[in-house]
């Protein structure tokens, strides 16, 4: 039903249009990994108050069950706080083409030192890739915590190649670094995304 999806989802945007949602909403499919063919929508850019007064919720969601809903699952709705002083980027970098997520589960209780670990990576990774923006998130709410999200906007592959083995490059420049993630980190999961302009709702 990927045709119907899209269609619907589509027409769940205008809905959004035709209410004056003041909200960005951004649509990815995932392109690699265990949830290849899943589709991600997100909105950024708020206060924790925002959430208490979106648009007309009770129509946005009898609008979804009408033109979503039949063709597809909700999986999973969680929220994250922007680490803006552990980023370098903005909100331009969420339309790259290709963009790479990566998430780290941390072992409970080592929050602090895996963030000792991104004031690192802020300072170093621009010596390493100076062109290249990188985006930190927490996950606050709705999933297994701590965890947090890289995201890593690329227009192609060709770009990809540039961010691998990013943390091992990292490490070789810093041992620090290398002890921190090897004292915090859990696990790590990449995914490649492909950005979806035509369901995306970027209001001016």
């Amino acid at each position: 039903m990927q045709n119907q999806f899209e269609s619907g989802y589509k027409n769940h945007l205008k809905w959004h249009i035709d209410h004056g949602d003041t909200w960005n909403w951004y649509g990815w499919f995932i392109a690699s990994g265990t949830r290849r063919g899943y589709f991600v929508d997100t909105t950024f850019g708020h206060s924790w108050a925002d959430f208490d007064k979106p648009v007309n919720p009770a129509a946005d969601v009898a609008d979804l069950e009408a033109n979503v809903f039949p063709f597809a699952t909700v999986l999973t709705q969680f929220t994250c706080t922007a680490l803006s002083a552990q980023s370098v980027g903005t909100s331009a970098e969420f339309s790259a083409a290709l963009p790479q997520l990566a998430r780290f589960k941390i072992r409970p209780g080592q929050e602090l030192i895996f963030e000792a670990f991104l004031a690192i990576f802020r300072d170093e990774i621009p010596k390493i890739l100076p062109e290249q923006k990188f985006l930190w998130f927490r996950i606050e709410d709705g999933e297994q915590t701590p965890q947090y999200l890289l995201f890593l906007p690329h227009k192609s592959y060709a770009e990809l190649e540039n961010t691998q083995n990013l943390l091992g490059r990292l490490g070789s420049r810093n041992s620090w670094a290398q002890t921190l993630v090897q004292d915090s980190v859990a696990e790590i999961v990449t995914e490649t995304m492909r950005y979806r302009a035509d369901m995306t709702y970027l209001p001016k």
